[in-house]
Protein backbone atom coordinates (compact mmCIF):
# COMPACT_ATOMS: atom_id res chain seq x y z
CA UNK A 1 0.00 0.00 0.00
CA UNK A 2 2.84 2.47 0.81
CA UNK A 3 4.23 2.03 -2.71
CA UNK A 4 0.87 2.98 -4.19
CA UNK A 5 0.81 6.27 -2.29
CA UNK A 6 4.44 7.06 -3.23
CA UNK A 7 3.88 6.62 -7.01
CA UNK A 8 1.94 9.89 -7.66
CA UNK A 9 4.63 11.86 -5.83
CA UNK A 10 7.41 10.28 -7.85
CA UNK A 11 5.57 11.01 -11.12
CA UNK A 12 5.02 14.63 -10.11
CA UNK A 13 8.72 15.13 -9.38
CA UNK A 14 9.74 13.45 -12.66
CA UNK A 15 7.35 15.59 -14.67
CA UNK A 16 8.64 18.74 -12.94
CA UNK A 17 12.27 17.84 -13.61
CA UNK A 18 11.47 16.99 -17.25
CA UNK A 19 9.68 20.28 -17.67
CA UNK A 20 12.63 22.19 -16.22
CA UNK A 21 15.04 20.33 -18.51
CA UNK A 22 12.93 21.04 -21.61
CA UNK A 23 12.55 24.69 -20.65
CA UNK A 24 16.31 25.00 -20.14
CA UNK A 25 17.02 23.46 -23.56
CA UNK A 26 14.58 25.88 -25.22
CA UNK A 27 16.22 28.83 -23.47
CA UNK A 28 19.70 27.62 -24.41
CA UNK A 29 18.63 27.24 -28.06
CA UNK A 30 17.12 30.73 -28.15
CA UNK A 31 20.27 32.22 -26.63
CA UNK A 32 22.39 30.33 -29.16
CA UNK A 33 20.36 31.70 -32.08
CA UNK A 34 20.72 35.23 -30.74
CA UNK A 35 24.46 35.04 -30.32
CA UNK A 36 25.34 32.90 -33.37
CA UNK A 37 22.89 33.55 -36.23
CA UNK A 38 23.18 31.24 -39.20
CA UNK A 39 24.60 33.08 -42.22
CA UNK A 40 23.19 32.28 -45.65
CA UNK A 41 25.94 31.99 -48.24
CA UNK A 42 25.88 31.31 -51.96
CA UNK A 43 28.53 30.99 -54.65
CA UNK A 44 28.58 31.77 -58.35
CA UNK A 45 31.11 32.16 -61.16
CA UNK A 46 31.70 35.29 -63.24
CA UNK A 47 33.75 35.60 -66.41
CA UNK A 48 35.01 38.86 -67.93
CA UNK A 49 36.69 38.99 -71.34
CA UNK A 50 37.33 41.41 -74.23
CA UNK A 51 36.81 39.86 -77.69
CA UNK A 52 38.32 42.88 -79.55
CA UNK A 53 35.64 42.77 -82.29
CA UNK A 54 36.70 39.24 -83.18
CA UNK A 55 33.23 37.64 -83.50
CA UNK A 56 32.72 37.98 -87.25
CA UNK A 57 30.24 35.21 -88.07
CA UNK A 58 28.03 32.52 -86.54
CA UNK A 59 30.83 29.95 -86.40
CA UNK A 60 32.94 32.37 -84.33
CA UNK A 61 30.06 32.92 -81.94
CA UNK A 62 29.34 29.20 -81.63
CA UNK A 63 32.95 28.45 -80.69
CA UNK A 64 33.00 31.30 -78.21
CA UNK A 65 29.66 30.35 -76.64
CA UNK A 66 30.74 26.72 -76.26
CA UNK A 67 33.96 27.89 -74.61
CA UNK A 68 32.05 30.13 -72.18
CA UNK A 69 29.79 27.22 -71.23
CA UNK A 70 32.85 25.07 -70.54
CA UNK A 71 34.02 27.57 -67.89
CA UNK A 72 30.81 27.17 -65.87
CA UNK A 73 30.31 30.94 -65.72
CA UNK A 74 26.84 32.07 -64.63
CA UNK A 75 27.49 35.77 -65.27
CA UNK A 76 29.54 36.92 -68.27
CA UNK A 77 30.87 40.40 -69.11
CA UNK A 78 31.99 40.71 -72.75
CA UNK A 79 33.63 43.86 -74.07
CA UNK A 80 33.95 45.11 -77.68
CA UNK A 81 31.16 43.02 -79.14
CA UNK A 82 29.15 44.23 -82.16
CA UNK A 83 25.52 44.73 -83.11
CA UNK A 84 23.94 45.15 -86.53
CA UNK A 85 22.94 48.64 -87.75
CA UNK A 86 20.90 50.05 -90.61
CA UNK A 87 24.07 50.47 -92.62
CA UNK A 88 25.23 46.95 -91.71
CA UNK A 89 22.17 44.73 -91.17
CA UNK A 90 22.26 40.96 -90.92
CA UNK A 91 24.77 39.31 -88.62
CA UNK A 92 24.54 40.58 -85.04
CA UNK A 93 27.26 39.14 -82.76
CA UNK A 94 25.53 40.20 -79.53
CA UNK A 95 22.12 38.75 -80.47
CA UNK A 96 23.70 35.56 -81.76
CA UNK A 97 25.72 35.15 -78.56
CA UNK A 98 22.61 35.80 -76.47
CA UNK A 99 20.83 32.99 -78.31
CA UNK A 100 23.76 30.56 -78.13
CA UNK A 101 24.29 31.08 -74.40
CA UNK A 102 20.54 30.85 -73.65
CA UNK A 103 20.93 33.61 -71.06
CA UNK A 104 19.40 37.01 -70.33
CA UNK A 105 21.47 39.92 -71.55
CA UNK A 106 21.97 43.65 -71.94
CA UNK A 107 24.13 45.76 -74.28
CA UNK A 108 25.54 49.30 -74.03
CA UNK A 109 26.76 50.97 -77.21
CA UNK A 110 30.09 52.78 -76.99
CA UNK A 111 30.85 53.72 -80.63
CA UNK A 112 30.62 52.77 -84.28
CA UNK A 113 33.14 50.25 -85.55
CA UNK A 114 33.37 49.67 -89.30
CA UNK A 115 29.63 50.33 -89.62
CA UNK A 116 28.51 48.24 -86.64
CA UNK A 117 27.53 49.38 -83.15
CA UNK A 118 30.36 48.36 -80.83
CA UNK A 119 29.91 48.14 -77.08
CA UNK A 120 29.91 46.12 -73.91
CA UNK A 121 27.49 43.45 -72.79
CA UNK A 122 26.36 41.37 -69.84
CA UNK A 123 24.92 37.87 -69.94
CA UNK A 124 23.41 35.94 -67.02
CA UNK A 125 21.46 32.74 -66.52
CA UNK A 126 19.32 34.39 -63.82
CA UNK A 127 16.36 36.78 -64.32
CA UNK A 128 17.19 40.30 -65.46
CA UNK A 129 15.38 42.85 -63.25
CA UNK A 130 16.64 46.09 -64.81
CA UNK A 131 19.29 47.28 -67.24
CA UNK A 132 20.91 50.45 -68.49
CA UNK A 133 23.80 51.73 -70.55
CA UNK A 134 26.08 54.47 -69.25
CA UNK A 135 28.36 56.66 -71.34
CA UNK A 136 31.81 57.08 -69.82
CA UNK A 137 33.69 60.39 -70.28
CA UNK A 138 36.21 60.64 -73.11
CA UNK A 139 38.39 63.47 -74.35
CA UNK A 140 38.01 65.11 -77.75
CA UNK A 141 39.05 62.77 -80.53
CA UNK A 142 39.24 59.79 -78.19
CA UNK A 143 37.47 56.45 -78.65
CA UNK A 144 34.08 56.57 -76.94
CA UNK A 145 33.53 54.26 -73.96
CA UNK A 146 30.53 52.83 -72.15
CA UNK A 147 29.44 50.60 -69.28
CA UNK A 148 26.67 48.06 -69.60
CA UNK A 149 24.66 47.77 -66.37
CA UNK A 150 22.26 45.07 -65.23
CA UNK A 151 20.56 43.90 -62.04
CA UNK A 152 19.93 40.16 -61.81
CA UNK A 153 17.97 38.10 -59.32
CA UNK A 154 20.63 35.66 -58.11
CA UNK A 155 18.36 33.45 -55.99
CA UNK A 156 19.11 34.74 -52.50
CA UNK A 157 19.07 38.39 -53.52
CA UNK A 158 19.61 40.92 -56.29
CA UNK A 159 23.08 41.93 -57.47
CA UNK A 160 24.15 44.58 -59.96
CA UNK A 161 26.87 44.03 -62.56
CA UNK A 162 28.81 46.28 -64.88
CA UNK A 163 30.80 45.55 -68.04
CA UNK A 164 33.17 48.27 -69.24
CA UNK A 165 36.09 48.90 -71.58
CA UNK A 166 38.39 51.73 -70.41
CA UNK A 167 41.01 53.69 -72.32
CA UNK A 168 44.12 51.53 -72.70
CA UNK A 169 46.40 54.33 -73.91
CA UNK A 170 46.10 57.32 -71.58
CA UNK A 171 46.05 57.17 -67.78
CA UNK A 172 44.17 60.48 -67.47
CA UNK A 173 41.33 59.06 -69.59
CA UNK A 174 41.15 55.87 -67.52
CA UNK A 175 41.02 57.80 -64.26
CA UNK A 176 38.14 59.98 -65.53
CA UNK A 177 36.26 56.86 -66.51
CA UNK A 178 36.87 55.24 -63.11
CA UNK A 179 35.52 58.36 -61.37
CA UNK A 180 32.35 58.06 -63.46
CA UNK A 181 31.93 54.36 -62.56
CA UNK A 182 32.29 55.21 -58.86
CA UNK A 183 29.74 58.00 -59.28
CA UNK A 184 27.28 55.59 -60.91
CA UNK A 185 27.74 53.16 -58.02
CA UNK A 186 26.78 55.86 -55.52
CA UNK A 187 23.38 56.17 -57.21
CA UNK A 188 22.88 52.38 -56.98
CA UNK A 189 23.54 51.89 -53.26
CA UNK A 190 20.64 49.45 -52.89
CA UNK A 191 22.43 47.00 -55.20
CA UNK A 192 26.03 45.85 -54.59
CA UNK A 193 27.73 46.19 -58.01
CA UNK A 194 30.35 43.80 -59.36
CA UNK A 195 32.34 45.11 -62.32
CA UNK A 196 34.10 43.20 -65.07
CA UNK A 197 36.26 45.46 -67.20
CA UNK A 198 39.16 45.75 -69.58
CA UNK A 199 40.92 48.47 -67.57
CA UNK A 200 44.10 48.74 -69.65
CA UNK A 201 46.55 48.34 -66.75
CA UNK A 202 47.53 45.95 -63.97
CA UNK A 203 45.87 46.08 -60.52
CA UNK A 204 48.90 48.12 -59.38
CA UNK A 205 48.14 50.95 -61.81
CA UNK A 206 46.78 54.37 -60.77
CA UNK A 207 43.28 53.90 -62.20
CA UNK A 208 43.05 50.52 -60.49
CA UNK A 209 44.24 52.14 -57.25
CA UNK A 210 41.33 54.57 -57.50
CA UNK A 211 38.92 51.67 -57.95
CA UNK A 212 40.47 50.04 -54.88
CA UNK A 213 39.18 52.89 -52.71
CA UNK A 214 35.70 51.35 -52.97
CA UNK A 215 36.34 47.90 -54.39
CA UNK A 216 38.51 44.83 -53.96
CA UNK A 217 40.23 43.52 -57.09
CA UNK A 218 39.64 39.79 -57.56
CA UNK A 219 42.84 39.53 -59.61
CA UNK A 220 44.91 39.76 -56.44
CA UNK A 221 43.67 36.33 -55.33
CA UNK A 222 45.99 34.52 -57.74
CA UNK A 223 49.48 35.27 -59.08
CA UNK A 224 48.34 34.18 -62.57
CA UNK A 225 45.66 36.89 -62.71
CA UNK A 226 47.48 39.78 -61.01
CA UNK A 227 49.12 41.01 -64.22
CA UNK A 228 46.01 40.85 -66.43
CA UNK A 229 44.46 43.98 -67.95
CA UNK A 230 41.11 42.27 -67.54
CA UNK A 231 39.82 42.88 -63.99
CA UNK A 232 36.86 41.94 -61.82
CA UNK A 233 36.02 44.21 -58.87
CA UNK A 234 33.79 43.37 -55.92
CA UNK A 235 32.43 45.79 -53.27
CA UNK A 236 34.58 46.20 -50.16
CA UNK A 237 31.65 45.69 -47.80
CA UNK A 238 32.63 42.37 -46.25
CA UNK A 239 29.65 40.56 -47.78
CA UNK A 240 31.56 39.14 -50.74
CA UNK A 241 34.81 37.30 -51.02
CA UNK A 242 36.83 35.72 -53.80
CA UNK A 243 37.08 31.93 -53.49
CA UNK A 244 39.09 31.43 -56.68
CA UNK A 245 40.51 33.58 -59.49
CA UNK A 246 41.57 31.94 -62.77
CA UNK A 247 43.17 33.05 -66.03
CA UNK A 248 41.18 31.83 -69.05
CA UNK A 249 42.49 31.81 -72.61
CA UNK A 250 40.22 31.65 -75.67
CA UNK A 251 42.73 30.44 -78.25
CA UNK A 252 40.59 30.97 -81.35
CA UNK A 253 40.74 34.77 -80.87
CA UNK A 254 43.94 34.80 -78.82
CA UNK A 255 42.19 36.72 -76.01
CA UNK A 256 42.51 36.25 -72.27
CA UNK A 257 39.81 36.65 -69.65
CA UNK A 258 39.40 36.23 -65.92
CA UNK A 259 37.04 33.76 -64.22
CA UNK A 260 36.28 34.21 -60.54
CA UNK A 261 34.29 32.18 -58.05
CA UNK A 262 32.57 34.52 -55.60
CA UNK A 263 30.86 33.84 -52.30
CA UNK A 264 28.08 36.15 -51.15
CA UNK A 265 26.89 36.30 -47.55
CA UNK A 266 23.29 37.37 -46.96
Amino acid sequence: MKNIFLLPGILTVALYLGSCSSSQKTTDLADSLKTSPNKIMSQFKMLSINVHHGLKDKSDVKQFADWIKSTGAEVVAVQQVERATESKPGFDAYSELLKRLDMRGTFAKARYFQGWDSGNSLFCMYPLLQSNGFTLPTGKGKVRRSMSFGVFEMGLGSLAFGSADLDEEELAERVKQVYEILSIQKTMKEFPMIIGCNIGESPKGKAAAKMAENYSCANNANEQTVGLDQHIYIPSNGKMKVILSEKKQFDELNVTGILVTLEVTQ
